[in-house]
């Protein structure tokens, strides 16, 4: 009797405000734990928060940028590019065809990021000969996915991150995003809260099933060590054949003017340091150049049509090989890779002269025949 007595003066668990109390007790508990949860996710490293490998080839693409830094590299050739150059412009046969070459390709990357990227690597000593622009359509016309994912944003990093996202702020043409990036350039990512944001999506995937911690951070060091090992080759386009649309499928409205702005300040950086710079266009497969909305390729022969005023060189129109070419909607597969690989290479014999030798097209010829 006491005891009840007690508990209902004390708001005991007999009694509805008891229980009440208790649910409040154990949320703030629950609250709690997730905090802290959340917490210790964020301080861990990203590598066991992002689900998927491609957070192992942007660490790869960023120990590549840090190397080619330290060397202060002068390649012939340079390539900068989206996941279509990372599956299509093989670096291992461009190497093989006596040129010194190396490729700055990532996922995902329109050409602002490239644009980061070249300004990044000119900023610390890199000097190349050369500047080889090599994007699908869809990255002539888009902006790429510069903020979607923390993979390409991570390439905004050491003394010129500042700078490129002042750029940012001047070029983009989302008012709300303009703020953002004027802000992050002042003040970095970290009191912006810029990184929490973009790490959300992954670290809810992470709270929700902490097992997968461990799965993603395996992931990502296998393809960090696969995209170091082949040179930024082979990620995309493994499969024997995918059949379907690519991202353009999707795509609606014009050319983004950050395209045609990011692509003049590399040719402005050409001009500055001496080198000159090429558009090399990614091919299409069949389906898609039969089956999606013409205007994406009128798009795209405008934006060629437009770089070549800023002394940018193009190489090639809009073209397109067998859907048997492609290992997904987008991405050559190891038959389409040589093809474009060897194409590329006679592109920049044509116009940069007689040392740029060809051993790679007779492969490429073999591989055409036993396709045929």
């Amino acid at each position: 009797m006491s005891s009840s007595t007690s508990s209902s003066r004390a708001g005991g668990s007999g009694t509805p405000g008891a229980a009440a109390k208790n649910s409040k007790y154990f949320l703030a508990a629950m609250a709690g734990g997730l905090v802290l949860t959340a917490t210790a996710f964020t301080l861990a490293p990203e590598s066991f928060i992002h689900s998927g490998p491609e957070y192992g080839m942007a660490q790869a693409f960023e120990s590549h940028i840090e190397q080619a830094c330290a060397a202060k590299d002068a390649p012939d050739v340079l390539i900068l590019g989206d996941s279509r150059a990372v599956a299509g412009v093989s670096v291992e046969q461009i190497r093989a065809a006596g040129i010194d070459a190396e490729k700055f390709a990532l996922g995902g990357a329109g050409i602002f990021a490239g644009w980061a990227t070249l300004d990044r690597l000119i900023d610390c000593g890199v000097r190349p000969k050369s500047v080889v622009m090599a994007y699908g359509t869809v990255h002539m016309i888009d902006t790429g996915a510069i903020m979607d994912r923390t993979t390409n944003y991570d390439i905004l990093k050491g003394r010129t991150a500042h700078h490129a996202y002042d750029m940012l702020s001047k070029w983009e043409d989302r008012p709300a995003r303009r703020l953002t990036y004027k802000a992050v350039s002042i003040l970095g990512t970290g009191p912006t809260l810029l990184d929490l944001i973009l790490l959300r999506p992954a670290l809810k995937n992470v709270l929700e099933r902490p097992g997968q911690a461990l799965v993603n951070h395996s992931t990502a060091e296998k393809g960090r060590a696969d995209f170091i090992a082949h040179s930024g080759d082979r990620y995309y386009g493994l499969a024997a054949r995918a059949p379907g649309l690519p991202d353009e499928a999707r795509f609606q409205g014009g050319i983004r003017a950050i395209n045609i702005t990011a692509t003049k300040a590399i040719a402005d950086l050409g001009a500055a340091s001496g080198f000159d710079v090429y558009f090399y266009i990614l091919p299409v497969s069949d389906m898609a150049r039969t089956q999606l909305d013409t205007n994406i390729f009128k798009l795209a022969e405008d934006f060629r049509t437009q770089i070549a005023s800023f002394g940018v060189k193009p190489l090639n129109d809009v073209w397109q090989l067998p859907d048997t070419d492609f290992g997904d909607p987008s991405h050559v597969n190891p038959i389409g890779r040589p093809i474009v690989t060897s194409d590329l290479i006679s592109r920049l014999a044509a116009v940069r002269g007689p040392q740029v030798d060809n051993p790679v097209a007779p492969a490429a010829q073999q591989l055409e025949q036993v396709r045929q």
